[in-house]
């Protein structure tokens, strides 16, 4: 019989990272929840879980810089995308009112996401918590009607509470998350379909001018559409970058390849971290 695979995510059960798990690998998998984002990757590379689930951007919040930091420093393939629409829920023991409620926990981003709810009710302290299905967990271990958290359905469903109110963020509809699904091995590059790729590169060491407009219009001038770039900086060479860069393509498609191969002109080092099916965008899981 076979193992089901480990696949991590960072924080609590019920966190969206989990349904992300979920949608990427499969439900036939067991969830490993971690404490860190490093973690997952230190359990890719020894062994102890077979892939991870990692936020790496929020339509509201931007970039998670720590992921794209770790994604260069393991360098794990990237083998799946997709995008989780996130909504928030207050939540507490079963038989609260909003009414009864003088403290709310959730992770400071939740808490922010929702700041219209708290001008409409400003007898409730907005109480800030590392985490925000730990904030659901925690409320359930604290069995009061006067604590809530705000978190997903999904939580809220897992630690047995009961939902006061669904979708209390400011701007529903265009909250939303981007996850990788990475692993120790890279999977057989797709044979068709909309493919993305990911590559890290760095320019060269001694930049002339516009050696990064350059770099771009390898894929400009072939009709490659970028779909991001992101530049964080270099940790061993003060005031130089590693890019992050995503485009519409497969490295099997002849112009592709011509375009890496000018593109290496301008750079000392290109890894491709990943190609794969685009991803798609879904709605919270409930349940699994």
């Amino acid at each position: 019989m076979n193992r089901k695979k480990r696949i991590a995510f960072q924080g609590r059960h019920g966190a969206y990272s989990e349904s992300a798990a979920y949608y990427l690998f499969g439900k036939d998998i067991t969830v490993v929840p971690m404490h860190s984002f490093e973690e997952i990757y230190q359990g890719i590379e020894t062994g102890l879980i077979d892939g991870g689930a990692i936020p790496i951007e929020n339509s509201t919040a931007g970039s998670v810089y720590e992921n794209f930091d770790l994604l260069y420093k393991w360098r794990h393939p990237i083998v799946g995308e997709m995008t989780l629409q996130i909504e928030h829920t207050l939540c507490a023991i079963k038989g609260t009112r909003v009414e009864d409620l003088r403290r709310v926990l959730s992770h400071p981003q939740g808490l922010a996401q929702c700041s219209r709810f708290f001008s409409q009710h400003p007898v409730i302290e907005k109480v800030p918590f590392f985490d925000t299905a730990g904030s659901a967990e925690e409320i359930a271990k604290r069995n009061t009607h006067t604590d809530g958290a705000i978190a997903s359905t999904f939580a809220a469903k897992y630690y047995d509470l009961e939902i006061l109110q669904s979708g209390i963020e400011n701007m529903k509809g265009i909250n939303f998350t981007r996850f990788y699904a990475i692993q120790k091995e890279s999977l057989e590059l797709p044979k068709n379909g909309d493919i993305r790729t990911v590559l890290l590169f760095e320019l060269k060491s001694v930049n002339s001018s516009g050696s990064l407009y350059n770099a771009l219009g390898c894929f400009a001038s072939r009709h490659l559409n970028l779909t991001r770039i992101e530049s964080r900086p270099h940790p061993d060479r003060p005031w130089e970058y590693i890019f992050h860069l995503s485009f519409e393509g497969s490295p099997s498609d002849p112009v592709v390849k011509e375009a890496l191969q000018e593109l290496q002109q301008y750079t000392d080092f290109i890894y491709r971290l990943g190609s794969f099916q685009k991803g798609s965008t879904q709605g919270l899981m409930f349940e699994v």
